[in-house]
């Protein structure tokens, strides 16, 4: 009987054993492996400065992280179906880590992609270059999948088959995608806008942060991110504030019917005067003139064109005339008009 306890007690042991020493590896790749994974990059990339930025760091540290693991697992005394099991979960790791890595090449901003770039003397706005990249990564994640589909054991020739009795299934359910994605290639090919530009479409205004193949992401004057489909975009009208070469400043004011014709006439050739003094209002699209006689008074419509373009800019522009022309005014003795409205008063008095 003391023979059998010494020797459960020595069975626990050497599990508690094999359990540290699992330990004690996993933990030693989990501190180490950046460092190993950064030691690796420099022996390869004796060049590149930012080690850390490399497109093979960050999934070489999480493989040897993940090596570490399996190393610890399999020193354990597992069932021959767990051990099947985490080396078929190490290889799916490696392939997606591998299709990672590659895809990280192909980054927009990534200095390998700009070198590849340079290689192939490809130009484009960030628009292009940005759909050629998730182009790119998009087939490398796709072939990435298909590996991993048939490392699991599934046939693919079926999965082929089967995609082609539920083609049409499948076109009816991506068809608004697909509309999409050729309404962003329309939007890169055409370019009514790039990235950088602030656009409106519809009741949307915003800055264009991102063209993608599904959708356009805007940031409006809230900072709020909007994602409008490129369908959507290419079938709205769609105006472009960036590419505005001028802007039009369109007044009316109103003056008392009293105010005397020799005033008006004053007080516009006086609007004209300093308005022909700003240098950045169009000289020939100045104007200051007698509209109409309204039921509230003598209707004057100021008008001008400038080349402020830029919207706060525009904004500061529109206050100072806007100041300038009330001096104007009270300098002038003229009086604005305002709505005239009949007041009816009742009284329930009987009348005499």
């Amino acid at each position: 009987m003391d023979y059998f306890n010494e020797l459960i007690e020595y069975l626990q042991m050497n599990e508690l054993i094999d359990f540290a020493i699992s330990f004690v590896i996993i933990l030693f790749f989990a501190i180490l492996g950046p460092m190993i994974a950064y030691i690796f990059i420099k022996v390869f990339k004796v060049k590149d400065k930012k080690i850390k930025q490399n497109a093979f760091y960050k999934p070489l540290k999480a493989l040897l992280f993940i090596l570490g693991i399996y190393i610890g697992l399999k020193l354990l005394v597992l069932p021959e179906n767990v051990y099947a099991f985490i080396d078929k979960m190490f290889k799916i790791c490696i392939i997606f880590l591998t299709a990672k890595a590659f895809a990280n090449l192909f980054n927009s901003s990534s200095n390998s992609f700009k070198k590849i770039r340079k290689m192939f003397n490809f130009t484009g706005n960030d628009g292009v270059v940005n759909l050629v990249s998730k182009v790119i990564k998009g087939l490398i994640y796709i072939i990435a999948g298909f590996i991993i589909i048939s490392e699991l054991g599934y046939d693919l020739s079926g999965l082929v088959a089967g995609l082609g009795i539920g083609s049409v299934v499948l076109a009816l359910a991506v068809q608004d995608v697909a509309k999409n994605i050729l309404a962003g290639f329309s939007i890169i090919a055409d370019k009514p806008f790039v990235i950088g530009d602030s656009i409106e479409v519809g009741t949307y205004i915003g800055t264009v942060e991102d063209i993608s193949f599904k959708s356009t992401r805007i940031r409006n004057s809230n900072n709020q991110l909007i994602i409008i489909p490129n369908n959507q975009i290419a079938a709205s009208s769609l105006i472009n504030h960036s590419k505005i070469v001028q802007r039009k400043y369109s007044l009316r004011l109103t003056l008392a019917l009293s105010t005397p014709l020799d005033k008006v006439a004053r007080f516009n050739d006086n609007i004209k005067l300093f308005l022909l003094s700003n240098e950045n209002i169009v000289e020939d699209s100045i104007k200051a003139y007698f509209d109409t006689i309204s039921a509230n008074g003598i209707d004057i419509v100021v008008d001008f064109t400038t080349t402020v373009v830029d919207y706060i800019e525009f904004i500061q522009l529109k206050e100072k005339v806007n100041y300038k022309i009330l001096q104007i005014a009270e300098k002038g003795n003229i009086e604005l008009a305002y709505n005239a409205q009949a007041l009816y008063m009742r009284s329930d008095k009987p009348q005499k």
